[in-house]
């Protein structure tokens, strides 16, 4: 008996010890018309990844409670730098009739921005306030900055650009995405005023925003753990396609195949 139970105790050691593998497997059935193929989409993530790593040390501190206003850009970045007149003016004085959603961490609105591709040209974009005070909003406006800037898949969000300056109101924090025009997947699947979405077309929205998902967990030169995965930051293009959206939670996972697990509450 003492011999099975030290057999028992072992087995159950050993299967406590073992690791957990997570395999993807992800199949495209058919699209609605107008829509890529998973295979087509899969394809497209295997854009090139900057090969460094990038140091999160999530903000530095000029004097006691003021945190520095500048993110610690790596190389590889390729944003604009905005001034706040320029997105003052961009969101006509960040007008109401231009907000798009509002919430703990500040306003988003729309505004028109100058094109470099296009000269005298804009194109649409979407600015998020972030509030003047605190520091943890801080800390999220840095991590989207430094990881955004980095990042290039479809099925990601674009930021365009940032602004950072600081004057006699506060430190002003300020985010420019692509302008994503239908809105979020929570707001389809909610609202009443919305055209109700397809089967077909809300399982390939799912596939697409999994890939988005599987390129910053797994085929990247580093990873980068989300941790905000929901259907409010799964944002719609012009033709429905999905991107993921809003980084503040990001993190840099661990080096070496180790283990991840958090619980955000």
């Amino acid at each position: 008996k003492e011999e099975d139970h030290r057999h028992n105790t072992n087995n159950n050691i050993n299967n406590s010890n073992r690791k957990s593998i997570w395999t993807r497997s992800m199949s495209g059935g058919s699209n609605p018309e107008g829509r890529r193929s998973g295979s087509d989409i899969h394809s497209q993530s295997q854009s090139q990844s900057q090969s460094q790593t990038i140091s999160m040390s999530d903000v530095s501190i000029d004097s006691p409670g003021h945190p520095s206003i500048t993110p610690s850009l790596s190389r590889g970045h390729n944003l604009r730098v905005f001034t706040y007149a320029e997105l003052k003016s961009a969101t006509r004085n960040f007008s109401r009739h231009l907000m798009l959603g509002e919430g703990g961490f500040g306003c988003v609105y729309k505004g028109w921005v100058k094109s470099l591709e296009t000269p005298h040209s804009k194109i649409e974009v979407a600015v998020k306030q972030l509030n003047r005070k605190g520091l943890q909003g801080h800390k999220e406006w840095v991590t989207e900055v430094n990881f955004l800037g980095l990042v290039d898949h479809p099925n990601l969000v674009k930021l365009v650009g940032y602004c950072a300056e600081d004057d006699e109101r506060g430190i002003q924090r300020l985010l420019v995405y692509e302008f994503m025009p239908n809105k979020s997947l929570e707001d389809h699947l909610l609202s009443r005023s919305l055209p109700v979405l397809p089967w077909l077309a809300r399982l390939q929205i799912s596939l697409e925003a999994a890939h988005g998902l599987a390129y910053l967990h797994e085929e990247m030169d580093f990873q980068i753990i989300f941790r905000d995965f929901k259907t409010s930051n799964i944002l719609l293009d012009q033709e429905f396609h999905p991107k993921l959206s809003d980084f503040g939670l990001a993190r840099q996972g661990p080096a070496g195949g180790i283990s991840h697990v958090s619980q955000q509450r």
